[in-house]
């Protein structure tokens, strides 16, 4: 984030404050809302790219650490190539692509078997695609090692969901919700809460949690999908369709098109399906 980027953030949170001072009108409140709303959501989306960012440096040190002294030029590990397999997956993950995911994260950890997000996220495709052993077998020497690793729990916790073990789930992704670090892991660590939440029948809790994660990730089209679900199903019916309007507004979103099918299910008088598929 450059210093121009913070001083417009800035000038923007000094008007705000400057109109709610000047006791605004009931008319000009509706905007001074839509706008704070704005501002706080591009705060967010910044947060989450320099959590990432600084997530990336961390992997730069874990490198360095490999490194075999005067030999620097000799390393083993195609680490360079290692990362961009490693953002063709988590690119692939994000589309549902979970085979494609797959291909480049093994890809990535056969060039560098150090790197363990690459490893972690191999277990996020593999366990939605159905193999949980595998995934768990990935992720249980990454947690032996580091306990806090958050998409390491998260894969772990997306497991336990397939398995209906709602209890020990929300344990692992609460604990990635609460402690922070990596960015993408307490994002989908939100999400996996909500899903919980809903399978559990617990719409309330899921509408905290789902708005928790399309605020962090406001193009998180399947966030805005299940948290319309939990808006309908806790009696909250405009809210809900405003949330697939949104969802189904994000271009080049896999799941734009399941937001527009829920609207439509639900303005034909249907209703949309109670427990997602973890």
């Amino acid at each position: 984030m450059s210093l121009d980027t913070l001083e417009r953030l800035r000038a923007e949170h000094d008007r705000l404050r400057a109109a709610l001072a000047a006791a605004p009108t009931a008319g000009d409140r509706a905007a001074i809302k839509a706008d704070i709303v704005a501002l706080f959501r591009r705060t967010e989306v910044l947060i989450t790219e320099l959590g990432t960012f600084k997530e990336g440096i961390r992997e730069l040190v874990d490198q360095f650490k490999t490194l075999p002294g005067e030999a620097a030029v000799s390393v083993r590990f195609d680490h360079i190539g290692a990362t961009t397999y490693v953002d063709r997956g988590w690119t692939a993950l994000a589309a549902g692509d979970w085979s494609a995911a797959s291909v480049a994260l093994r890809e990535a950890v056969s060039r560098d078997p150090s790197n363990q997000s690459a490893r972690a996220l191999l277990a996020w495709a593999l366990a939605r695609m159905g193999d949980e052993e595998a995934a768990l077998a990935l992720c249980r020497p990454i947690l032996e090692a580091d306990p806090g690793h958050g998409l390491a729990r998260v894969a772990v916790g997306v497991v336990l969901l397939r398995r209906a073990q709602f209890a020990e789930a929300t344990s692992h992704l609460s604990h990635v919700a609460i402690a922070g670090g990596d960015p993408r892991a307490v994002l989908y660590a939100h999400y996996w809460l909500g899903v919980s939440a809903l399978h559990r029948g617990a719409f309330g809790e899921a509408v905290t949690s789902l708005r928790r994660a399309v605020t962090l990730g406001p193009n998180l089209g399947e966030g805005w999908a299940e948290l319309g679900t939990a808006l309908w199903h806790d009696d909250q019916p405009a809210d809900a369709r405003e949330a697939w309007a949104i969802g189904a507004g994000i271009r080049h979103s896999p799941h734009a098109a399941r937001c527009q099918e829920l609207a439509v299910r639900t303005a034909e008088g249907g209703t949309p399906p109670r427990w997602p598929q973890p």
